[in-house]
């Protein structure tokens, strides 16, 4: 017996390096459950960050070599952004995940990149899937209407 799941490997360049690639099934329903999981905890999470980081703006005071006063607060808040982002990819797509696409850079960017990077196989997959049985079921609908 043969079987299709339709995983997909995608390479992973990381700064012109080839580093590996990330294998996952964009059909398998627990996985798409996940993912949307994590766009959606990420969309709660971000209008928290988005208030912490205007709070944190808002004291302009430096100290004598022009750094922000609340540098270390202003660090410690995307070092927690850059954290919940990587414990939750790695809980999508697998254990150390983020370790293998990101190496041990930090950066807002990187899951900028990531996220639009991943997305068009997401999409690609869902719309169709949905075509599959909605377009199909309507022409089935159609002809048994037309007899």
């Amino acid at each position: 017996m043969k079987l299709t799941t339709g995983r997909i490997e995608i390479p992973i360049e990381r700064d012109g390096e080839n580093v590996g690639s990330l294998a996952f099934n964009p059909n398998d329903m627990a996985f798409v459950d996940r993912f949307y999981g994590l766009i959606g905890d990420f969309e709660a999470k971000e209008k928290e960050y988005q208030e912490k980081a205007l709070a944190l703006e808002e004291n302009t005071e430096t100290d004598s070599y022009g750094i922000p006063k609340n540098m270390k607060e202003r660090l410690a808040l995307l070092k927690d952004i850059c954290g919940f982002l990587r414990g939750r990819i790695d809980y999508v797509f697998g254990d150390g995940v983020s370790q293998k696409v990101f190496g041990d850079a930090n950066t807002l960017d990187m899951f900028e990149q990531f996220f639009d990077g991943i997305a068009p196989f997401i999409q690609q997959a869902r719309v169709g899937k949905v075509e599959k049985y909605t377009g199909n079921r309507a022409q089935r609908r159609a002809a048994k209407v037309m007899k």
